[in-house]
């Protein structure tokens, strides 16, 4: 008898990288089906990359929607009895939901950078900003290695507190954290330099992290 796939779904709020790192990767993670892309933003690019990737999409514009945004995604989530959600870039907070199992990924460490507020440039301004302060107060030297740690977790009642499933501790180039150091570089343009930086590491991190999540939920 064929064991029935896991129905997967994605939910994002902007242009859909990391929801694309997912979908481009389905077809080599047969033990799932991406049933569907909720973008939280109308227009928002991740529609067009799942139109892309054949994969049906909708949005739940939460500015619209207010109150009601959890209780419509709820009733969607349970019509396509999706089974795991991944949050791909959703700057809405999204709740523990019944009968289904969500993770969410964080571009740095969610114990040191994460909360309330911290998404888009945050998080790398917050990596930086504890750089800066180790070497003002003497504990590291300006040329020493740094390091920031994308996180997929799983999601529950408080921002960016859930269980690991895939962490990766990732060298930030010399480069960024010297001209931050030395102020070549404000706070803001390190920052988007660390989150170019990081972003390649997520599109790997995702699938792995989708297809470990799938093949725990099948067994």
């Amino acid at each position: 008898m064929r064991r029935q796939k896991i129905r997967v779904a994605l939910i994002a709020s902007g242009s859909g990288t990391d929801a694309y790192a997912i979908m481009k990767a389905k077809a080599n993670i047969p033990e799932m089906k991406v049933k569907l892309l909720i973008s939280t933003k109308k227009g928002a690019g991740c529609l067009e990359k799942a139109a892309e990737c054949k994969v049906p999409a909708i949005t739940l514009d939460r500015k619209d929607l207010r109150a009601m945004f959890n209780q419509q995604l709820a009733s969607i989530l349970a019509k396509e009895k999706i089974q795991l959600l991944f949050l791909v870039g959703c700057v809405v907070k999204i709740p523990a939901l019944k009968n289904v199992v969500v993770y969410n990924i964080h571009p740095a460490d969610i114990e040191r950078c994460g909360g309330k507020g911290m998404y888009g440039l945050e998080p790398h301004k917050k990596v930086l900003a504890d750089i800066k302060d180790l070497v003002t107060r003497g504990r590291r030297q300006i040329n020493d290695l740094f390091y920031t740690e994308p996180t997929i977790h799983e999601v529950n009642q408080e921002y960016d507190s859930g269980q690991y499933l895939l962490k990766l501790r990732l060298q930030i180039p010399l480069d960024i954290t010297y001209s931050y150091l030395t102020g070549v570089d404000d706070l803001e343009s390190a920052a988007s330099k660390l989150q170019q930086h990081v972003l390649p590491y997520e599109w790997l991190m995702l699938p792995t992290a989708v297809q470990i999540a799938v093949k725990q939920l099948a067994k």
